[in-house]
């Protein structure tokens, strides 16, 4: 790393919610930050995301995962890579660092660490995410308290499948369909709100939050990139959950000939169209996808 990047992180500035930021997350169990990085900050993200983009595919099995998924228009391309941080110094700093950790440290009301961390590529074709919560897909660490942050690389918003929210799910009773996503009566019978963001805006919820996102039916892609933290005094969990995640849900071009990834496909991939590579998608029904535009 440059020494003018590294005297640039030192100087990374703290994020102080205001009383009205953290009472709106409370209630509504999400909350937009739009001021929290600068231009110049704003345009490192977009090379970092261009970095793990191009991570290698190596032979053997290593530290990121990277899923594929069929487009629509039945091309093979990226969705997602996960592990990463270690990878790409800048995006480790950022997701490790002081102001991103200080706000869901602060919104959590206690220290949180990384448990994990993906970046969604949705490029231009590429497929929605069903309605879920998150906790259904982290095992055996599902009872810990998380918080998460997208943080927009591009702008994202309904036609590019953006992502929607459900105000106050945090504190509902959701059924969840033995796919591990939301049941469609559930669904239905919601008032689905769409989170716009623009590039370098922030959206943090919780793990028992619902939220969709629809296809990316322009001609621009979509990039998002999820951090995920837990109290830090319940532990570091995040290589455990690593490693237990890249022997039932490897990357898609280390997978075995002839071994079912179906159980592990229920828990890490599910509403995905990571899913139809396995010719199992369920990335978002029709209804979905007309309530979505």
């Amino acid at each position: 790393m440059l020494l003018a990047e590294l005297l640039s992180h030192d100087m990374e500035s703290v994020y102080t919610l205001t009383s009205e930021q953290r009472l709106f997350f409370e209630e509504h169990g999400y909350l937009v930050i739009t001021d929290a990085f600068t231009k110049k900050e704003i345009e490192k993200h977009k090379d970092w995301a261009n970095v793990v983009h191009d991570l290698p595919r190596v032979k053997e099995p290593c530290g990121y995962l990277q899923y594929d998924e069929i487009n629509n228009q039945g091309e093979r391309v990226l969705c997602r890579v996960e592990n990463f941080a270690e990878e790409v110094s800048g995006f480790n700093y950022l997701l490790r660092g002081e102001k991103i950790v200080g706000i869901v440290s602060q919104l959590a009301k206690a220290n949180m660490v990384l448990f994990k961390d993906k970046l969604n590529y949705k490029f231009s074709g590429s497929g929605g995410f069903a309605a879920h919560v998150d906790r259904a897909g982290y095992g055996a660490f599902s009872s810990l308290k998380h918080l998460s942050i997208a943080i927009a690389i591009d702008p994202a918003h309904a036609e590019n499948g953006g992502i929607e929210v459900v105000s106050g799910s945090h504190k509902m009773d959701i059924p969840i369909s033995a796919d591990n996503t939301l049941e469609q009566s559930w669904i239905k019978s919601q008032q689905w709100i769409s989170v716009n963001l623009k590039a370098g805006d922030m959206l943090i919820f919780g793990t028992s939050f619902a939220h969709r996102s629809g296809p990316n039916n322009s001609e621009h892609d979509r990039r998002v990139v999820y951090a995920t933290y837990n109290r830090a005094f319940d532990g570091d969990k995040h290589d455990a959950y690593y490693r237990e995640r890249a022997k039932q849900y490897p990357s898609t071009h280390h997978r075995i000939p002839g071994v079912d990834y179906t159980p592990g496909s229920k828990s890490y991939a599910y509403g995905t169209p990571m899913l139809t590579i396995e010719g199992l998608d369920q990335s978002m029904t029709a209804s979905e996808k007309g309530s979505a535009q």
